[in-house]
């Protein structure tokens, strides 16, 4: 007999989603998505009998079934070209907004996440200014977890709980438990790789790996990520220790520059 804690379930991370992009280069557009490329995978989710959700969905209802669609920084793209393609097939979607960011060019207002939430969509927190947090002391990381969820709060009429690590990057150790006394309950990250229901949070709360998406990828590609594909989970499994270990080593902000001067270099031969 199988139970809860043996299903297994994929958390997919986008940006930006455009109607064209080359995604080169190391800059904010490598992890834009060309609008057709994202129509094409949710529509490879309904053709292989799978339901596209909400993060606190498909931690409500774990299914193999079940693809929790997320998206970070709030980006009025996402509002533009992502949302009209969800709801045109039923599905719905979390959405980790900046809150300093809100209502600049270029991102979602408070009138258009609150219309999101109208829409059945779940608008969270990707904290004030987007920094790595785990370059933060204590009083900065405090305002930035803080700040975040009560801006969200305020403006939306709601209990904030769930929190989307800046560029994957989490908090020194010992500071951990801040997460938790701020009230987030729910920390999603950038590590690949399925989650498993009912497993244990290694922040005192529910630790979420997300597979990004970025890019073109075709009906093939998704369809490998989707369904869980051998070859695709070792790719990213050989290749994580590496980054993670180069970003360990360097710190993020210097892992950043470095990597966005390789992909540059890179992208001009």
């Amino acid at each position: 007999m199988t139970g809860r804690g043996d299903v297994r379930w994929r958390c997919l991370m986008y940006h930006d989603v455009v109607p064209e992009t080359d995604a080169s280069g190391g800059g904010p557009d490598r992890f834009a998505v060309p609008l057709d490329s994202f129509e094409a995978a949710l529509d490879q989710m309904l053709a292989l009998g799978l339901r596209g959700t909400s993060l606190s969905r498909s931690l409500e209802s774990p299914s193999s079934k079940t693809v929790a669609i997320t998206f970070d920084d709030g980006a009025a793209s996402q509002f533009d070209h992502a949302v009209p393609a969800l709801l045109d097939r039923g599905m719905t979607a979390t959405f980790y907004v900046t809150t300093d960011w809100v209502g600049d060019p270029g991102f979602m207002t408070w009138d258009q996440l609150r219309q999101l939430k109208a829409w059945g969509m779940s608008v969270q927190s990707h904290t004030k200014t987007h920094p790595f947090l785990s370059e933060l002391d204590e009083a900065q990381l405090v305002e930035e977890l803080a700040g975040s969820k009560e801006a969200i709060d305020e403006s939306l009429g709601q209990q904030t709980v769930e929190l989307s690590l800046p560029g994957g990057n989490a908090p020194r150790k010992k500071y951990w438990p801040l997460l938790r006394r701020a009230g987030y309950r729910v920390v999603a990250g950038s590590r690949w790789g399925l989650n498993v229901a009912d497993a244990p949070g290694s922040l005192d709360g529910r630790w979420v790996r997300r597979c990004t998406m970025r890019g073109r990828v075709d009906s093939t590609a998704a369809a490998s990520l989707l369904t869980g594909d051998v070859r695709t989970a070792l790719h990213y499994h050989l290749k994580e220790p590496v980054l993670y270990g180069a970003r360990g080593f360097l710190g993020p902000t210097r892992y950043a520059r470095w990597r966005r001067r390789v992909l540059d270099l890179l992208a001009s031969r």
